[in-house]
C-alpha cells in the first residue's frame, strides 16, 4: 500500500512540476558568456538567414525570452548575439533560428445553414 501511495505522490509532483515546464517552456536565446571584460550583450535577428538588420540591447545577461522582441507570428527569425564593451563589439555569435509559431485563433465558419 505505501509503495502504491509513493508512485501516486511521484506521479502528481511530476506532472503538477516537470512536465507543465517543459512542455510550455518560453522559447529563449542561451549562450555562454564571452570571456574578457564585458559590458553586455545585443540580439541581433532578422528574417533571413545570415542578415540580421534588427538588434535589442539586452543587458549583461546569457539568456533573453523571445517574446521580449517584436516578432510576427508564422515567420521564420535568425538570430545572433554579440558581446560589447566600451571598446567595441565582438564578432557574431553562431546563428540560430526560430519560428514564431501562428497563435491567432481562426475566423468562424461563415455561410452556415442547416438543410
Amino acid at each position: 500500500m505505501n509503495r502504491k501511495i509513493i508512485t501516486i505522490v511521484l506521479a502528481l509532483v511530476l506532472f503538477v512540476w516537470v512536465i507543465p515546464g517543459v512542455v510550455f517552456a518560453e522559447p529563449r536565446l542561451v549562450w555562454d558568456p564571452s570571456s574578457g571584460d564585458v559590458t553586455g550583450y545585443r540580439v541581433y535577428y532578422g528574417l533571413s538567414q545570415g542578415s540580421h538588420p534588427n538588434s535589442e540591447s539586452v543587458g549583461n545577461v546569457t539568456e533573453y525570452p523571445l517574446s521580449s522582441l517584436p516578432l510576427e507570428e508564422n515567420k521564420t527569425y535568425y538570430f545572433v548575439t554579440r558581446a560589447y564593451n566600451g571598446a567595441g563589439e565582438s564578432g557574431d555569435s553562431n546563428e540560430v533560428s526560430w519560428h514564431v509559431p501562428d497563435m491567432t485563433a481562426p475566423l468562424p465558419p461563415q455561410g452556415v445553414t442547416a438543410e
